[in-house]
């Protein structure tokens, strides 16, 4: 993984943490291009620019959200980062909670052997490898996480659809300040050559990764180095370029696979799955460890509502909705990869036998290369899907549709997000005025955002807006134990306009759960009508 969407980023601000993933060495800087070649050879003089995706840097996306503002772009612009440094970011932030008194504790080193399952709970058996000692764990829910090859996913009996495809690549993580000094036509962030390989640029620094197909290497034991060497040569068989490579830092075989469990959750509802242990992409698009992310983010909420303290105010059907809000929207992540892959397929099959006549100066060389590059043009960046990343359209029990969600939806297109707070949609992302988003007034948990237009004259309020202030919204859910923040924004009006109500209930994972312009008897009764669906462990009938 190099890139964190600008719906993952936007979690990462919703959790308080983009900054601070952002300035991790390691990360690429603000002002450094998204922008992808394809090349003859990576490396070389021979080589011929055959055409390139454009994407612009942080700093310039940033501009482009501030200045457009009608709620089609994400609060935040994606980052260029490795997994390496992602991960061990995390992996701090996790033992730097774990030691600061909270109830969360790590244990590093423990391998997950099986688990069974009852209506209550879970127990679940490790094996602590550094020990050699079994752990029985009991607890009310256990979440796989553990990967494509999920033994977790094995043991709740959960099938998974779909499989590898029939090619194995081999990367290979590298160090090489030669590298970053040799490229023919400038840095850049992915550089595809026409011999299958490609190169990813991890820090715009010496930081690089190296992709190469396993059946066009040497028999036998496979050496990194050849690896990257093969992957810079030219495009004819066994052409290599040599570089000085100054530290080898992971090297692995890894084939594409296209694959979705049946269910998210086991048919006990205790045990659930998210990432790759749910579902597995070719990298075409970045939707797999953004995936990942995502369903992190609204299988969390859920879990909360659970195990809440001293009142969960979730049900059964509140985990069943985990499947049914993220499953479709991984069908479709899955759909556009595939799309993208066949994209690079359709490319390949463009090059002529053999590939290296595409280096020379003939007529016929110069107008295949021009067609080449008029394809790739049409084809297009596949890391600007924006209707892949926030156009997630959810329809389960934790949402409570007003006359608007199932008509004049409006088509659902793989490239633009259009703004809807339509229940069940990610809400549209705002700068009010002062430039704050509207996303950093959401509370920690669910919010009430109520639009109040006032122009400060007795009698001159909203009409659309409830006869009666939305505070008994509030005291209803806090009935519930449902933590809820009541966001009045006054005279927001541009904001209002995107949002297009005076009330909406904007759920943990910021997808609109209710929204309406109705008096507050009728507010309450929906709100009732919500909590109700998602089976509410301990009913408590609220008086009006």
């Amino acid at each position: 993984m190099d890139l964190t969407n600008c719906r993952s980023m936007e979690i990462l601000r919703v959790m308080g943490l983009a900054d601070d993933y952002r300035a991790q060495e390691g990360s690429v800087p603000a002002s450094t291009d998204f922008d992808s070649q394809f090349v003859t050879r990576i490396i070389g003089e021979e080589s011929k620019l055959l055409g390139t995706w454009h994407v612009p840097c942080v700093t310039t996306q940033r501009e482009s959200i501030r200045q457009t503002n009608d709620g089609t772009q994400a609060a935040e612009p994606s980052q260029r980062c490795s997994q390496v440094i992602f991960e061990a970011w995390m992996r701090k932030l996790i033992l730097k909670q774990a030691s600061a008194g909270s109830a969360m504790q790590t244990r590093f080193g423990w391998k997950y052997l099986h688990h069974s399952e009852d209506e209550t709970g879970v127990w679940a058996t490790f094996l602590d490898a550094e020990q050699g000692v079994q752990h029985r764990v009991r607890s009310r829910y256990l979440v796989g996480t553990d990967g494509g090859g999920s033994r977790v996913r094995g043991s709740a009996g959960i099938r998974m659809l779909g499989g590898p495809m029939p090619i194995r690549f081999y990367l290979v993580h590298f160090r090489s300040q030669e590298l970053a000094r040799s490229f023919p036509f400038g840095r850049c962030w992915h550089i595809f050559s026409t011999n299958g390989g490609f190169v990813l640029d991890q820090d715009d620094k010496d930081t690089f990764t190296a992709h190469f197909p396993v059946h066009l290497l040497p028999e036998g034991a496979i050496d990194p180095k050849e690896v990257v060497y093969r992957a810079l040569g030219g495009p004819g068989p066994g052409e290599k370029a040599v570089v000085q490579i100054d530290e080898i830092l992971v090297h692995s075989a890894w084939t594409p696979n296209f694959s979705i469990t049946e269910n998210y959750i086991s048919a006990g509802g205790r045990v659930v799955l998210a990432g790759d242990a749910a579902h597995r992409t070719p990298p075409h698009g970045g939707y797999g460890l953004n995936s990942g992310l995502a369903d992190a983010f609204d299988l969390a909420w859920r879990l909360a509502a659970l195990t809440q303290s001293p009142t969960p105010y979730g049900g059964p059907l509140l985990l069943q909705s985990y499947t049914l809000d993220r499953r479709p929207c991984m069908i479709r992540a899955l759909s556009r990869s595939h799309r993208h892959l066949v994209e690079h397929l359709k490319l390949a099959a463009m090059f002529p036998r053999p590939v290296g006549l595409l280096e020379r100066q003939d007529t016929e060389a110069v107008a295949l290369r021009t067609k080449i590059r008029e394809f790739l043009e049409m084809s297009g960046p596949e890391t600007l899907d924006r209707g892949v990343e926030m156009d997630l359209r959810y329809y389960s029990f934790g949402v409570w549709g007003d006359e608007d969600i199932y008509n004049d939806e409006g088509p659902w297109e793989a490239e633009r997000y259009v703004p809807s707070t339509r229940p069940g949609r990610r809400v549209p992302h705002v700068f009010l005025q002062g430039s704050k988003s509207i996303y950093d007034e959401f509370g920690p948990a669910w919010s009430l955002v109520h639009f109040v237009e006032d122009s400060g004259h007795s009698g001159a309020k909203d009409k659309s807006a409830p006869a009666v202030t939305a505070e008994t919204f509030v005291a209803v859910a806090a009935k519930f134990g449902m933590p809820l923040k009541l966001v009045k924004l006054v005279n927001e009006t541009h904001a209002h306009r995107v949002w297009g109500r005076s009330l909406v209930l904007v759920r943990p994972d910021t997808h609109a759960a209710w929204r309406g312009n109705v008096l507050l008897q009728e507010i309450c009764l929906s709100l009732t009508h919500l909590l109700l669906s998602l089976l509410i462990v301990t009913p408590i009938r609220p008086s009006f």
